[in-house]
């Protein structure tokens, strides 16, 4: 685990369900193009109406891309430390 590597936000987007995209460091990517990312977003966000991009840390950003096409789009950053904790787990635990 580190700077290059998204083990972390891979495991994650499974567990939760809830992701579209997981963009890691260890897969090659297109941002641009017919078969990119960025026009795959702007399809899930006409189509659905929202979007959620996990994002590893390296992995890129996306928010210039969307000012340039006028859709509006509101990237959060979520800094996962501090919901990191060193204790075990218990009942009241889920994902």
């Amino acid at each position: 685990m580190g700077r290059s590597s998204g083990f972390i936000a891979m495991q994650s987007s499974l567990a939760s369900g809830q992701i579209d995209i997981c963009l890691i460091p260890e897969v090659h990517f297109n941002l641009h193009g017919p078969h990119g990312i960025l026009s795959h977003l702007k399809y899930l966000i006409e189509s659905k109406g929202s979007a959620v991009v996990c994002v590893a840390e390296g992995a890129g950003q996306t928010n210039k891309y969307f000012k340039e096409i006028d859709v509006l789009a509101d990237v959060k950053y979520i800094d996962p430390t501090y919901m990191i904790r060193a204790c075990r787990a218990n009942a009241s635990d889920g994902i």
